[in-house]
């Protein structure tokens, strides 16, 4: 009966004691009022059209990428620059938000990064880019360089992201 129990403690994962804590929740499915498997309908019940969003195939994972950024939505949260929104077969599988420049500098990808791990653990990280996954759902934050236009001079700066998405596109895609 021992033997039983001692092999039955053996199979048990090792982080199951390792630091004392239950797995991290499930990584939330939503982001910007929107959520992973969310119709186009229901993206733009959410964010009124005010022009034609512009939109591509990406042949890697068959994805329809929508970039809608303020002059193209009736309504936007105040904080973000654009939103990359990737449907495949008609449902919301992947949501990045990149932040405008006074949300940028109040939080970096580092910071945002930070708070993800309170609550996610801690994430795998490459360079710069940050990462947590789940059985699902993929969180991602890292920086992005968005184009300006500033004192007549063509430039980039440095905007934070953050994109969560289907964990099946994530593994064709990365």
């Amino acid at each position: 009966m021992r033997g039983l129990l001692l092999l039955a403690l053996l199979a048990l994962p090792a982080r199951a004691w390792e630091d004392g804590y239950d797995d991290p929740p499930p990584i939330q499915r939503y982001l910007a009022e929107l959520q992973l498997g969310d119709s186009l309908e229901d993206v733009q019940r959410i964010y009124p059209p005010a022009q034609d969003w512009p939109s591509y195939v990406d042949p890697r994972g068959r994805v329809t990428r929508y970039r809608v950024e303020r002059a193209y939505a009736k309504a936007f949260p105040n904080w973000t620059q654009a939103m990359m929104l990737g449907f495949k077969r008609g449902r919301l599988v992947d949501i990045q938000v990149i932040y405008n420049a006074k949300r940028s500098g109040e939080k970096t990808s580092e910071e945002l990064a930070r708070d993800l791990s309170l609550t996610y653990g801690e994430g795998d990280r490459t360079g710069d880019k940050f990462w947590w996954t789940d059985s699902k759902t993929v969180i991602r934050v890292y920086p992005v360089e968005v184009p300006v236009f500033k004192d007549g001079e063509r430039g980039v700066e440095w905007r934070t992201s953050i994109q969560i998405l289907d964990k099946d596109l994530w593994k064709r895609i990365d």
